[in-house]
């Protein structure tokens, strides 16, 4: 038996908030994948259905450091009860237009947008609150058991969401708004004070741009968030680049399906034995291993293109993820202020998001204009100068085991201390 397992999923508040976040996970999910069929469904016009899903995108993007304000000058649990009522609300309104025949492709529109300012505005709220909940001791494995469940999840809502859409294309809907709705009982549930340890006093922390100012302080932050945003860009553009280039050879869509599914399962054997590799291994060991994993695995692309190879690579590229996150994420959170914590969260993930729009342009464009090995080389050449970085990173190196993330504390906030940085 695992006794700080067992301690983890003994913190009562922790499973409240953790049916919460799943809940919330499923409804997004599946949400956003009925969403992409309903689009096409309603307008039969292939441009107004990726018209809808930008609008989506940029109205959550204009919200994401907005909603990093609010995750750092609010109760949490009080937004976790605003997000899942409001995400009820749009997917249950939305369900009810399509049933009686008056949704139309403006309202769509309408619709969509408020879908993206509520995603925005609320995303980070889960991920600021779960220090507070776990503490300090408990927050990487806490991480690494939550994106476990986000991958697994991820992996089973398209085909549920297809499933049940092509029974009534409002089933998705009405199962995401009751996802949404149980969120807001799982918040109810919560019985820890989650409001922020205090706003401040410090000139600026109370601004939208206080956590940008933070980070143009601190090195380390930066770094970590910098090698992670980049990591993630070359996963994106060497997924694309392999799906782009087996639809190019003719294969067949159900074998690329199957390369998708080895990069889900890969996600989620790594998460399976995160927990030994928490306790086996430092964080800074983690950071750099994981990426050095990654950026060999993708180098065996170079060298073949074969369907079962693929999948192979993608499962091996994908098993590191989680271990790497739930480090360096756990450790981020720890070293920020809890004044500030929603809105460097917020930059990050807005900075992450915009490097997952770049990298399919950059896959296809490359493999369009020049052919498939520069496709993989580019990404694979920026994924080897981040595994040096980090091996040579002091930021990295500073990452202690998880058994002393209690340790860590915070980097300054206050002017003074800033100025004595």
């Amino acid at each position: 038996m695992n006794p700080p397992r067992l301690g983890l999923w003994r913190v009562r508040d922790y499973r409240a908030w953790f049916a919460g976040d799943t809940l919330t996970q499923v409804g997004l999910s599946i949400g956003a994948f009925a969403f992409t069929l309903l689009g096409y469904y309603v307008t039969s016009d292939a441009f107004l259905a990726g018209l809808i899903g930008t609008v989506s995108a940029v109205a959550r993007a204009v919200s994401t450091l907005p909603g990093g304000v609010l995750a750092d000058r609010f109760d949490a649990r009080r937004l976790m009860i605003w997000s899942g009522a409001s995400a009820f609300a749009i997917y249950a309104g939305l369900s009810a237009m399509y049933v009686t025949g008056t949704l139309t492709t403006a309202a769509l529109i309408v619709i969509a947008a408020g879908e993206g300012l509520v995603v925005g505005l609320f995303f980070t709220v889960t991920d600021v609150a779960l220090p507070r909940i776990v503490g300090k001791r408990f927050l990487a494995e806490a991480s690494a058991a939550n994106q476990s469940r986000d991958a697994a999840i991820r992996l089973a809502a398209a085909p549920v969401s297809g499933l049940l859409f092509g029974v009534h294309p409002s089933l998705p809907l009405i199962v995401s708004a009751v996802a949404r709705l149980g969120e807001v009982g799982s918040a109810l549930a919560i019985r820890k004070d989650l409001s922020p340890e205090g706003l401040g006093d410090e000139a600026g922390v109370r601004s939208l741009a206080a956590g940008r100012r933070w980070l143009a302080v601190w090195r380390q932050p930066r770094t970590l968030i910098g090698l992670i945003v980049l990591v993630n860009f070359c996963l994106g553009a060497c997924g694309m680049t392999i799906v782009l280039s087996q639809q190019q050879t003719g294969t067949p869509a159900w074998q690329i399906g199957t390369i998708q599914t080895m990069q889900g399962a890969g996600v989620l054997a790594g998460g399976a034995v995160a927990g030994w590799i928490l306790r086996r291994y430092s964080g800074r060991a983690i950071v750099r291993l994981s990426i050095c994993m990654i950026t060999l695995a993708f180098t065996a692309l170079l060298v073949t293109q074969s369907v079962p190879a693929v999948a192979v690579i993608g499962f091996v590229a994908s098993m590191p993820l989680i271990p790497l996150n739930a480090v360096q994420g756990s450790y981020l959170a720890l070293i920020i202020p809890d004044q500030i914590r929603g809105r460097v969260l917020s930059l990050s993930s807005l900075l992450g998001a915009l490097a997952g729009g770049a990298a399919p342009l950059l896959a296809g464009a490359l493999l369009e204009y020049a052919g498939y090995y520069l496709a993989v080389g580019v990404p694979l050449a920026i994924l080897a100068g981040t595994a040096v970085a980090a091996a040579l990173s002091r930021a990295v190196g500073a990452i202690p085991r998880r058994s002393e993330f209690d340790q860590v504390e915070p980097l300054p906030l206050s002017a003074g201390a800033i100025a004595d940085a």
